[in-house]
């Protein structure tokens, strides 16, 4: 078996939360190559199982091998999951200082600055100066996560970021959040307040890992779940799409794509890709046959650790009756095609978060803020309400996200801290929630009463979603 089969073996393990196996098909792909996109999806499976120490050797080594092959994105990554595993170990001046180090490269900081950015961010002692209510004002005013709002005066004057570099930012502001307020919580000598990482972390030789069931030498009398199987070599490509009046993005999940050498040629009833990683291993070139005619010269794509994102320019504004030609031009057979108009919600960019792609930001005292759109009604029960979801685990339960303590950071329950911000709330920031929520169709959540008691508050859907009026 190959050590690319391996390795895609191996993060689709830590998509399903089966540490261990994760650990071992990891470890044996990264005797072959120290991909950088494996370093992180390892360091994930070890804090699942609880080494962090470990998680973090990785998560500093993916840094330095993203840095040696021009990976930005995986750059960003390894960021965060520092911050995560210094959290897990109780450093928690370091895991913000993490995220703040993840969030500056979202925005195009350099990977390697001239001045570490921590050192305006600590006091002579070294102690990190950073509280909850700083992290909740930039969450509140930044771009990155205002959007076309109150900050339209600034967006005019920067490039206007894209809804995969917003959805990073906020991953990392929602973590920020969560560590701060436990660091305030700490008595000021308390050592978890003092910075000792860099912006450039330390690098060390790859480490060669066991399993948690080869570290123990007592016999295991339990049942092993059972592996998850092969993939099979033919297995389809499986595809999401969302439309606008005017554009067809398409989400085509494959791993360990290789950037430099995937060729991607639009032309105007068709993509063509190669090489393209299919699920089963093997790498050939993908022909996507479109069901209507784009501009080749303005459209573009992005290639990420987990899949390759289209943007298709419409030749003619309008809607798609589906995204490919009919089967008997023989492509629709080569992928497992999700379709969808988004009408009230759209698709998380980060394949291995739980989080959604545009969740409502934890703010407070927040004049605007755009949230998800609310999905459609349904029964609660007393189990708690389950959405649709096309993930591979299945439908997510919302409410019960971070209900575990060894849940990871991603799966932070964002509607917890929407409850407990109302619940403290004044009566007029309530009566200023509930106002702007349901005027705006759930697009936009205010808690300025002053603001919205002598206004209808429009409906504000996210970039690339479009609102419908329901009879």
């Amino acid at each position: 078996m190959s050590h690319i089969t391996l390795a895609r073996q191996g993060l689709d393990a830590v998509e399903a939360k089966q540490w261990d196996e994760a650990v071992t098909k990891l470890s044996k792909a990264l005797q072959q190559s120290t991909n950088p996109a494996w370093l992180v999806g390892r360091s994930k499976a070890l804090v699942g199982l609880k080494r962090f120490d470990e998680a973090l050797d990785d998560a500093n080594l993916a840094w330095h091998q993203a840095w040696e092959r021009n990976k930005r994105p995986l750059l960003v990554d390894a960021q965060y999951r520092r911050a995560i595993a210094y959290y897990r170990l109780g450093q928690l001046a370091n895991a913000d200082c993490c995220c703040v180090y993840a969030m500056r490269l979202v925005k195009g900081s350099p990977a390697k600055e001239k001045e570490d950015p921590k050192l305006a961010l600590m006091d002579e002692r070294g102690r990190w100066k950073p509280t909850l209510a700083d992290a909740m004002e930039e969450a509140r005013t930044d771009d990155f996560n205002v959007g076309d709002g109150a900050s339209g005066m600034a967006l005019a004057t920067k490039p206007k970021p894209t809804s995969s570099q917003s959805s990073e930012w906020r991953l990392a502001s929602t973590l920020r959040m969560q560590i701060l307020r436990a660091l305030d919580s700490l008595p000021e000598d308390d050592p978890a307040r003092v910075v000792t990482t860099s912006l450039v972390p330390e690098e060390k030789k790859l480490a060669v890992l066991a399993s948690k069931e080869t570290m123990t030498s007592e016999p295991t009398v339990a049942a092993q779940p059972a592996a998850k199987p092969v993939v099979p070599h033919g297995t389809p490509l499986r595809l999401q799409d969302f439309q606008s009046n005017t554009t067809m993005s398409v989400s085509i999940f494959s791993k360990g794509n290789d950037k430099e050498k995937l060729k991607v040629e639009f032309t105007p009833s068709a993509v063509r890709m190669d090489p393209v990683v299919y699920p089963g291993g093997e790498e050939k070139e993908f022909v996507l046959e479109l069901w209507g005619e784009i501009d080749a010269a303005a459209s573009k794509y992005t290639v990420t650790a987990n899949k390759v994102e289209l943007t298709l320019a419409k030749k003619t504004p309008g809607k798609w009756a589906k995204l490919q030609k009919d089967e008997d031009g023989g492509t629709a057979a080569a992928v497992t095609s999700v379709s969808e108009t988004p009408k009230a919600s759209s698709e998380g960019n980060k394949e291995d978060t739980a989080l959604p792609a545009q969740p409502p930001q934890p703010v407070a005292e927040q004049p605007k803020v755009t949230p998800a759109p609310a999905a459609a009604a349904t029964t609660t029960t007393t189990a708690g309400p389950s959405y649709p979801s096309s993930s591979r685990t299945g439908p997510k339960n919302w409410d019960k996200i971070g209900a575990e303590a060894g849940d990871d950071e991603e799966d932070a329950d964002v509607n917890l801290f929407f409850k407990k911000l109302y619940k403290n709330a004044t009566p007029e920031q309530q009566r200023a929630m509930m106002k702007s929520f349901t005027e705006s169709n759930g697009t936009t959540l205010s808690t300025d009463w002053n603001d919205v008691k002598e206004r209808k508050v429009e409906t504000k859907p996210p970039e690339g979603v479009e609102a419908k009026k329901w009879s």
